[in-house]
């Protein structure tokens, strides 16, 4: 399954992630050993989504760094 992701899809992704980040913040907190391992693990499963989609370089904002 490698469909191009296009910027509206990512801002999407990045808008549900924000939504998601708020609405678990509001949730109270456990053992920080708990939240440690759960951070880890929806670091690799988020890792393990993104993998799955091909990011052409014209995904990538235009920006232009000058030294």
């Amino acid at each position: 399954m490698n469909k191009k992701m296009t910027r509206r899809d990512l801002a999407a992704v990045v808008g549900s992630l924000s939504a998601i980040a708020a609405a678990r913040a509001q949730e109270p907190a456990g053992k920080p050993e708990d939240l440690n391992a759960a951070a880890q693990e929806q670091l690799r499963k988020n890792s393990e989504t993104l993998s799955k989609f091909d990011l052409p370089m014209s995904t990538e904002p235009a920006f232009l760094f000058k030294a």
